[in-house]
C-alpha cells in the first residue's frame, strides 16, 4: 500500500491527534482508491488543511488510476486523510518562506507528470502566469473587452477611499480582496464597512441574481471539456460559495467568450456569475468540482491526460446531475429557516439520487472524520 501515513508521523503528533490519525489509518488499511498510474501532485496551502478543493482533485485523479500526493502542513488534512490520497507530503503552509523552494524540491526528489495548486495563494506563491486572472479589478477589464457582462469595481486602499466608493456605487455593496482571497463582506451602511485596511479591495454594487458557474479545459485555445452548473444555495448567506447546485447545459455564447478571455491559457478553470455577470474566475481546481465529474468532466484527468502528450476528446457535462456541500448546506438551511418555513426546508432537503458530494463519502471516510475532529477543535 502506498505509504500516506507512516508510524513516525503518527508519533509525533499529540495525542488526541494520534487518535483520530490512527482511526483514518486503520479506515485506509481496508482499501485505498489510488490507482497504479503516473504520480501528480496536489499542492493544499497548508493554512489549515481544510481545502476542499484539493480533496476534490485528489479523489477525481485516484477516480482515474492516477496516484495523488498532497502536501501537508499539520494532521488534519481533509485530502491527506481519503483513501484517494497515496502519498502525504509534510511542507510548511504557503505564507512560510521557502514554500515555492520546498514544492520545487518535492519535484525534483519524485518524478510527478504534472501538479495542480488548490488555491489563488498556492498558484501566487509558486509564481503561475495567472496574475492577470486573480486580480478581480484586471479581471473585470478583460472581460468588458471580450463582451462578458462583467460588475462595475473599484479598487480602494485606505478606509477613507472606501468610503467614498461604497457611497458613489450605492449600498448595499460587496468588499472582496483584490489578489487575495479574503471573505466577502457585504457592507449596507457606512458602518458595516471594514475601520482598517490593510491590503487593496475592490469594492462592487451587490448585486442578486442567480448564482452560476461554468468550468473547463482550455489547450492551444480549444476549449476541450465545458461544464455549467446553477447555484441552488450557498453558505455562507448571501455571498457564500455553492452548498447546493445542480448542472444545466452549457451556453455556447459564453463558452466562447470564455475563450477569449482566456487566451494564451492552458488548463482547467471555473469562471462564476452573478445575473450573468462575471465575479471571479479560479485557473485551478475548485471545491464543487465532484460536480463536474459526476457530470461526466472528470477535468483533473483529461488535465493529466495533456501533461503526457495525449488530446482528450471534447466532452460536455450532462445537465440535470445535482450536488451538496453537506456542512454548508445545513447551515444554509438552519440560516434560513424563517424565510423558507417548514416546506420550503423539508424541499430542500430531498435527496436526489447519484448526487455528487463535497466531503462525506461512505467510501472514503476519512476526511469527514478529519473535519469532525477540526470543528471539534475550533469549539473547544
Amino acid at each position: 500500500m502506498a505509504d500516506r501515513f507512516s508510524s513516525r508521523s503518527i508519533s509525533q503528533l499529540s495525542p488526541d491527534h494520534q487518535g483520530v490519525n490512527r482511526l483514518v489509518v486503520a479506515l485506509g488499511a481496508k482499501r485505498n482508491h489510488a490507482g497504479n498510474g503516473p504520480w501528480v501532485l496536489v499542492i493544499d496551502d497548508g493554512r489549515d488543511g481544510q481545502s476542499r478543493s484539493a480533496l476534490a482533485a485528489v479523489r477525481a485523479l485516484a477516480l482515474a488510476g492516477y496516484r495523488p500526493a498532497v502536501t501537508v502542513s499539520g494532521p488534519l488534512s481533509l485530502a491527506g486523510a481519503s483513501r484517494s490520497c497515496a502519498r502525504r507530503i509534510p511542507l510548511s503552509s504557503v505564507d512560510s518562506p521557502g514554500f515555492s523552494e520546498a514544492v520545487a524540491g518535492e519535484r525534483e526528489r519524485h518524478q510527478y507528470l504534472t501538479l495542480f495548486p488548490a488555491s489563488d495563494a498556492a498558484l501566487a506563491a509558486l509564481d503561475y502566469p495567472v496574475g492577470h486572472l486573480l486580480d478581480k479589478a484586471a479581471l473585470t477589464e478583460q472581460a468588458a473587452s471580450v463582451g462578458l457582462s462583467t460588475v462595475r469595481s473599484v479598487v480602494v486602499e485606505n478606509p477613507s477611499v472606501l468610503r467614498t466608493a461604497a457611497r458613489a456605487l450605492g449600498y448595499p455593496v460587496l468588499i472582496k480582496g483584490r489578489l487575495e482571497k479574503l471573505p466577502v463582506r457585504i457592507a449596507r451602511n457606512d458602518q458595516e464597512l471594514p475601520e482598517e485596511v490593510t491590503t487593496q479591495l475592490v469594492v462592487q454594487p451587490y448585486i442578486e441574481g442567480t448564482i452560476t458557474a461554468f468550468a473547463g479545459l482550455l489547450v492551444d485555445g480549444q476549449l476541450l471539456a465545458q461544464v455549467q452548473q446553477r447555484c441552488l444555495r450557498t453558505w455562507p448567506v448571501p455571498a457564500g460559495v455553492s452548498s447546493a447546485a445542480v448542472t444545466t447545459t452549457p451556453d455556447p455564447d459564453l463558452a466562447q467568450a470564455l475563450t477569449r478571455l482566456l487566451d494564451g491559457y492552458q488548463g482547467l478553470f471555473q469562471a462564476q456569475f452573478v445575473d450573468g455577470k462575471l465575479i471571479d474566475l479560479n485557473p485551478r481546481v475548485y471545491g464543487s468540482l465532484p460536480l463536474a465529474v459526476a457530470a461526466g468532466v472528470n477535468l483533473p484527468a483529461m488535465a493529466c491526460e495533456v501533461a503526457s502528450g495525449g488530446r482528450p476528446h471534447p466532452v460536455v457535462g450532462s445537465s440535470g446531475v445535482h450536488y451538496r456541500w453537506v456542512e454548508g448546506d445545513m447551515r444554509h438551511l438552519v440560516h434560513q429557516a424563517r424565510r423558507l418555513g417548514l416546506g420550503g426546508v423539508a424541499a430542500a432537503l430531498l435527496p436526489h439520487r447519484n448526487t455528487a458530494h463535497s466531503v462525506i463519502s461512505w467510501s472514503d471516510p476519512g476526511p469527514l472524520i478529519t473535519r469532525l475532529r477540526h470543528i471539534a477543535g475550533r469549539k473547544s
